[in-house]
């Protein structure tokens, strides 16, 4: 029986990553994100790697689509979610703020804990791992992103939670943080893209944490770019 793994934000960069090298493995690949043409693309690119896929439109931040998401994704049975989805937010603390702080806080803490909570069974059944990444916004402060912040703190808070609720039924849970990693967000006037986390490095470090037996879990990873990719003045 081919492994099955979700994976949020797979309409590009990371997730779409993971889930062309992990169908390369053998793995039937079910991709969450907002937009069916990105989908299609990423179900594409699997097939072209040899593997099978399917898609499901959904926005992590509304909570009757993320209940759908998982009804659709654990029926069978699932090995892995891998948690890729959330988009960055940034803005002053103030009243102003109010609104996209909600939004991220939907998208990120909401959505990963509902999804989480809903897939629990599926997962627990085939002694299965959840794969969060998370980033350094998950134990620092960064001026201008209050929101984002607070959302991977908590993010990463539930993420130690789960492993302790899980580990003696051979579930494993893993958190990745990588630094600079080379996506459609970044600004290449201050940023070398050649020297960067590229989406394929990620897609490796998720692979290992998926594939490890039951008997090790790989709690969190921090994964950084080898050489600087800031541009010189």
């Amino acid at each position: 029986m081919a492994k099955r793994a979700l994976i949020t934000g797979a309409s590009g960069g990371i997730g779409r990553a993971a889930a062309v090298r992990l169908a390369r493995d053998g793995w039937h690949i079910l991709a969450q994100g907002r937009k069916r043409e990105t989908l299609e693309q990423t179900v594409a690119a699997v097939e072209e790697a040899g593997g099978k896929a399917s898609f499901f439109q959904a926005e992590m931040g509304e909570m009757d689509q993320v209940a759908a998401l998982a009804e659709w994704a654990g029926q069978e049975g699932l090995d892995a979610l891998v948690h890729c989805a959330g988009s960055y937010s940034s803005g002053p603390i103030g009243p102003e703020s109010f609104a996209e702080w909600d939004r991220v806080i939907d998208e990120i803490i909401r959505g990963t804990m509902r999804l989480s909570a809903h897939l629990l069974p599926a997962i627990t059944r085939r002694e299965g791992a959840y794969i969060f990444i998370c980033g350094p916004n998950a134990w620092m402060g960064m001026k201008w992103t209050s929101g984002y912040c607070v959302a991977r703190h908590a993010q990463a808070g539930f993420a130690r939670t789960l492993f302790e609720e899980v580990r003696e039924s051979g579930v494993r849970v893993t958190m990745i943080h990588p630094g600079y990693v080379n996506t459609s967000l970044v600004n290449e006037d201050r940023i070398d893209p050649n020297k960067m986390i590229q989406v394929e490095d990620m897609a490796e470090t998720i692979a290992l944490a998926a594939t490890l037996p039951n008997t090790a879990c790989i709690t969190e990873m921090m994964v950084r770019p080898q050489r600087s990719p800031y541009r010189s003045a």
